[in-house]
């Protein structure tokens, strides 16, 4: 039973145990030298030729055949006294065996569920005694292992420690923006991790053809190695590509030693299942976004009872009535900035950022978002809606410099059937905010009496308000902006005509010649109040019309 190579807990988790084993206690001892391995047999004696410095595995459904009150821990302190080398159990490890194998310093390996034991065994003893197998033929294993775990839809984070286990490194996934998917491995544990991480982040020591998108879909390259030298750290990175355009890296990270041929495939098939993971992941997101828009498009249409849009948006886990929602409405403020999926994404960007509990959708008129806030004070925007605009358009100047981002902010409400309410009041703030230029985040309960006018907008009695109380003065005429901008004046100096005057640079004379011909070409005559307040408001609504996204005037 001599084996012709030595071989570590450590080597056999790469080489040969099945993707999916999981170090669950005995990490110390993951150095220990194997020499055979044994499979507990269900009539005793358990374990009939152990020697010391074997691999023994078991499966808990075994055990309770060998003995129906024989523990695991027990088992575990068993071998212990005869030195095997590690444990691999096939079922549920509890607590009390865990610590039984913390205090030998035996790993204690958690199989995947399924797992054949014969074919562990066949697997190990063809690494001890025979040709080792080439790095291509363990590579294909992996690969096989891996999409069996992702079949198995255990997730991103399941799969990266599954190789964590597997190599010993440390494993890092980022997106297309170098943003960490998943991080795990024992480098997180340093005090440097922060400052790792942050460098992982620049793009600059990536090959150049590792950062075009759609060059690196069609040659494939191989995994590149890059040194950290600020950390001591080398590394190996490789993109992970999907439906023919790069969609983010793989990278692993080990400090000292290098990787070797083995290390290279577990790069290569671990960023071949994190293709098929992200994509999985997009098209359950694209689904789950389709049933959640229609949802949103039917509740602010009003074509959907408020309780079952609850019942809809809980099952993609929103709880709308746990806490205030206030609506933000957003839309780009030209036709050749950025697309709108763009702002939907920057959106859940800094929805993730900040941990906010937020509904975010796009729909025709731009994205609406809807926002938790625990604020109920209407008057002042709330903190986390105010940070979480921000937030979005910080990040809209750092990477479109030259975009203009409307943003508009309804008042918070407690209910679902509410939020209507609130996307009429972020919409009208966003009208506003277009019309006027004003690329900051607009809140409605800011806007005093645009407020009411906003809300009004779209009806046919404020269009006709506006031109029954201005007459000859809303035509579009070049004459007739000199008197706007003097009726505005006015109204802005509280009617003091020699305030008007000076501020417009015109002789009181001509400022009174001015105010008679506004009259006779309005038809109405100003020392009244009523008429007073008409025109005002009048004014006012020309403002809101001025617009060419609002209709024309």
């Amino acid at each position: 039973m001599s084996a012709q190579r030595h071989q570590t807990i450590r080597d056999l988790l790469r080489s040969a145990l099945p993707m999916g084993t999981r170090i669950v206690a005995g990490q110390k001892g993951l150095s220990r030298v194997v020499t055979w391995t044994s499979v507990l047999h269900t009539r005793p004696p358990a374990f009939p030729t152990l020697e010391g410095h074997e691999l023994a595995l078991l499966s808990i459904d075994a055990l309770h055949l060998l003995n129906d009150k024989l523990t695991l821990a027990d088992i575990v302190n068993d071998l212990a006294q005869m030195e095997v080398a590690a444990i691999g159990v096939v079922g549920n490890i509890d607590a009390r065996a865990r610590a039984a194998a913390e205090e030998h310093t035996i790993p204690l390996l958690n199989l995947p569920p399924g797992t054949s034991l014969r074919h562990v065994e066949r697997d190990v003893v063809k690494v001890l005694v025979g040709p080792p197998p080439s790095a291509e033929q363990r590579g294909m294993e992996i690969h096989e292992q891996l999409l069996q775990l992702s079949t198995e839809n255990r997730g991103m984070a399941a799969l990266i420690g599954a190789i964590v286990d597997a190599t010993g490194k440390t494993v890092v996934v980022q997106d297309k923006r170098l943003d960490t998917v998943v991080a795990l491995g024992p480098l997180k544990d340093i005090e440097d991790w922060p400052a790792i991480e942050a460098s992982l982040a620049n793009e600059e020591p990536l090959p150049a053809v590792f950062r075009n998108r759609v060059e690196v879909a069609q040659v494939s390259p191989d995994p590149a190695l890059l040194e950290l030298p600020d950390f001591g750290l080398r590394r190996l990175v490789v993109p992970i590509v999907a439906n023919r355009m790069g969609r983010g890296f793989f990278s692993m990270l080990v400090a000292g030693n290098g990787f070797d041929a083995l290390d290279m495939q577990f790069a290569r098939h671990g960023a071949a299942v994190c293709a098929l993971e992200m994509a999985k992941e997009k098209a359950i997101r694209e689904a789950q976004k389709k049933v959640q828009g229609g949802v949103l498009e039917r509740l602010l249409t009003g074509t959907i009872p408020a309780d079952q849009a609850l019942r809809q948006l809980a099952r993609l886990g929103h709880q709308p009535n746990e806490h205030p929602y206030a609506a933000i409405a957003a839309c780009w403020a030209q036709d050749d900035g950025p697309s709108d999926r763009r702002l939907e994404t920057i959106f859940n960007e800094q929805v993730s950022v900040h941990g906010c509990e937020a509904v975010v959708q796009l729909l025709e008129s731009g994205v609406v978002v809807f926002c938790a806030d625990d604020a109920v004070n209407s008057k002042a925007l709330p903190r986390t809606i105010r940070q979480l605009a921000d937030s979005v358009l910080a990040r809209v100047k750092s990477q479109y410099p030259a975009a203009n981002l409307a943003m508009g902010i309804g008042r918070p409400v407690n209910t679902l059937s509410e939020w209507r309410s609130s996307y009429q009041e972020a919409m009208a703030a966003e009208r506003i905010a277009l019309q006027w230029h004003i690329y900051q985040p607009l809140y409605f309960g800011d806007l005093g009496v645009y407020r009411l006018l906003s809300l009004l907008l779209e009806t046919a009695e404020l269009r006709s308000f506006y031109r029954e109380t201005l007459g000859e003065l809303a035509d579009e005429r070049y004459a007739n902006e000199e008197f706007i901008t003097t009726l505005e004046t006015f109204f802005e100096e509280h009617g003091n005509l020699s305030q008007t005057a000076n501020k417009l640079h015109v002789h009181r004379n001509t400022l009174l010649y001015r105010m008679e011909r506004i009259g006779q070409i309005g038809g109405f005559d100003l020392e009244n109040p009523e008429t007073r307040l008409a025109v005002h408001l009048a004014l006012k609504i020309r403002r809101l019309l001025a617009n060419p996204r609002n209709g024309t005037k």
